[in-house]
């Protein structure tokens, strides 16, 4: 099966530092020691045909013949939409093109068929690692781990990304990784509620990922557009300050600083275009120009 390459080094910030390369790997999706789940057992597909056309379909890719890989793929998936390695190659075809967000869409699809997919969850970790979601990075790296094979590069890559990523994150955070962890998946639904307009949820949201990492400016900062929305002029000034005192080059919070000033206290700013952002991703592109 292939793995996906990892960021370069030089991303700078929480990002420095990570190996810049995974080879591939010969181990099957689903050929798993019963000694690693929870149980002992699983059900899956198991369906070499399926295999070796996943195989034969990334292996075009790798010669970049990218369409034709992309059509044989396709036609797996037809015809076989409930197998997880096809599901698997999906992903990682997705990932080779740098469709990072398709990419994901089809990793989830191959663990919520095989669980202890190791591979999967290895190669879903890089999808969110090249979009900024370290969160969810590291629960996926935690699974490969938690689900793999010591003897292969993948564990090891992980295993050793999630222990430089916890020293880096105590040192620049000051906070453990099941900490941080735990903050990005609360700001992550929290930023779906405040897409949504649920502003009352979503401030209830990053106040819960707060507790677990204060030193978060996009948290402070999108606490400050809830509290604006909600009419709340200077509790929305104290948190757009906070993300500022955090991070003073933070955009974001700069612009809508500059919008909240012309509120008055107890008027939501109806209509009014506020920058939201997500949770690491702003200062980790800005490091990574």
């Amino acid at each position: 099966m292939h793995l996906l390459p990892l960021l370069c080094g030089n991303a700078g910030g929480l990002l420095r530092g990570l190996p810049s390369l995974c080879r591939s790997t010969s181990l099957r999706g689903g050929a798993l020691a019963a000694n690693n789940l929870p149980d002992g057992h699983f059900i899956a597909e198991i369906n070499p045909v399926a295999q070796d056309a996943v195989d034969a379909a990334l292996e075009l890719a790798l010669d970049e013949r990218v369409e034709e890989a992309f059509k044989m793929m396709e036609t797996l998936v037809g015809e076989y939409p409930r197998n997880h390695d096809v599901c698997y190659g999906m992903g990682t075809l997705h990932g080779l093109a740098g469709n990072h967000g398709e990419s994901v869409f089809w990793f989830k699809k191959a663990v919520a068929i095989l669980p202890y997919f190791p591979e999967a969850h290895f190669n879903m970790g890089v999808a969110y690692q090249k979009l900024y979601d370290l969160g969810s990075m590291l629960t996926a790296y935690r699974k490969a781990v938690e689900y793999g094979d010591p003897e292969e590069e993948y564990y090891r890559t992980a295993q050793s990304s999630l222990a430089d990523m916890a020293k880096v994150i105590m040192k620049n955070d000051g906070v453990d990784i099941d900490s941080y962890i735990a903050s990005s998946r609360e700001f992550n639904c929290a930023f779906e509620l405040m897409e949504n307009r649920q502003w009352e949820a979503a401030l209830k949201g990053f106040r819960a990922a707060a507790a677990q990492h204060d030193r978060n400016a996009p948290t402070h900062g999108n606490m400050g557009l809830c509290l604006a929305n909600l009419g709340h002029k200077a509790d929305a000034l104290a948190e757009l300050d906070r993300a500022l005192e955090i991070d003073p080059e933070y955009e974001p919070a700069m612009t809508n600083r500059l919008v909240v000033e012309q509120m008055v206290e107890g008027h939501p700013m109806e209509g009014v275009g506020f920058k939201s952002i997500e949770y690491s991703r702003e200062k980790l592109e800005r490091e990574n120009c």
